[in-house]
């Protein structure tokens, strides 16, 4: 028979041996050979604790570094949470908080800064807005009350006397009716949602000017291109007639206004009585009127609005003075394209009076 190996493995005496035991074979009988396993059991043993004592190093370092970064990712998340707490509790905005990085954690921090310094300007604005406000409805409602009283004593006043308070009550009305309509479109920014279009700024400048023409007996002469801007039409041509407007309340009778359109630049050129320097930084605040227009009707808001649909279209306000006397008043949008003029061509594509 051929050669037969068996292998077992014995205890003796607390020791663990290997036992192969071979076949001689043709009935020669067998061999055995005995090993000693302590030593390899002593290795492996050695080896195993060794893994596992690395592998318990390896976890805790890992733990460490992972608690190490949740407490420094936890403490900024902290941090940023108990400030929009005490933003919702308090209703303070003018704080930030002390997150930084560059991590989600501090973008995220940075947004929350950038949002309570937008939602702490608007709440300024609003503020400003009320108490200008305020201030500028006292005037027509003085007014109003006292013609009101006035009226109280019907009987002992002169026809004359009543045609004056009627006449008084007519106009303080309609500059309330202007006023609070303008404080609605500033508060309520209702032009916001319009979607932007291309449209040529000489094409809206005539549409305003035909409208002006028709309630008012003034003439404007127009001259303009036909550059094209990207803008909410709407409320762009609502800034051109705030001008037009501004420039026919203080023009003479019979003088004739201007409006200048060229490369995105609009300008209105009234002959009235001009603006002071020192006034001539301030026509576009809400509610500024200058010691000349005090006396004439307005809300000393058109101009706050076309100042600010302008900003809203990345474009600038500006005003000068008329070489002929008078005043220049409008703004500048950046243009998308020149169709009609050519380099030098100065002379008008489209003229209405």
């Amino acid at each position: 028979a051929p050669n037969v190996m068996l292998r077992r493995d014995l205890k003796i005496d607390d020791q663990y041996y290997r036992i192969d035991t071979v076949s001689r074979g043709h009935g020669r009988g067998a061999a055995q050979f005995a090993r000693n396993l302590e030593e390899s059991r002593r290795l492996l043993a050695s080896l195993r604790n060794r893994t596992l004592i690395a592998v318990a190093l390896a976890a805790l370092v890992a733990a460490t570094f992972g608690w190490l970064i949740a407490q420094q990712v936890t403490r900024r998340l902290t941090r940023l949470t108990s400030t929009a707490e005490l933003v919702a509790r308090t209703g303070v905005l003018d704080i930030s908080a002390p997150v930084g990085g560059r991590d989600e954690a501090g973008r995220l921090a940075g947004a929350f800064n950038a949002m309570l310094a937008a939602l702490s300007e608007s709440k300024t604005a609003q503020q400003q807005l009320v108490q200008d406000a305020g201030h500028e409805l006292r005037t027509p409602l003085t007014s109003l009350r006292t013609n009101v009283a006035l009226l109280a004593r019907l009987d002992s006043l002169s026809p004359q006397e009543r045609v004056e308070i009627l006449r008084d009550l007519d106009s303080e009305s309609k500059e309330l009716t202007s006023l609070v309509n303008e404080l609605v479109e500033l508060a309520t920014d209702q032009h916001s949602a319009e979607p932007t279009v291309s449209v040529s700024l000489g094409a809206l400048a005539e549409a305003c000017v035909q409208r002006a023409m028709r309630r008012t007996d003034s003439e404007i002469v127009l001259d303009a291109d036909d550059a094209l801007v990207t803008v909410q039409a709407g409320r762009i041509d609502r800034a051109i007639s705030n001008l037009i407007d501004n420039a026919l309340k203080f023009s003479p009778t019979g003088s004739p206004l201007l409006v200048s359109v060229r490369s995105g630049r609009v300008a209105v050129a009234d002959r009235g009585p001009g603006i002071a320097k020192a006034d001539q930084a301030r026509i576009f605040e809400r509610f500024y009127r200058s010691d000349e227009a005090r006396s004439r009707p307005g809300s000393g808001l058109g101009l706050a609005i076309v100042h600010d649909i302008v900003q809203a279209h990345n474009g600038s306000v500006f005003v000068e003075e008329h070489p002929g006397g008078g005043s220049i008043i409008g703004f500048h949008l950046p243009t998308i394209s020149h169709l009609a003029l050519t380099k030098g061509d100065a002379g008008p594509n489209i003229q209405h009076r």
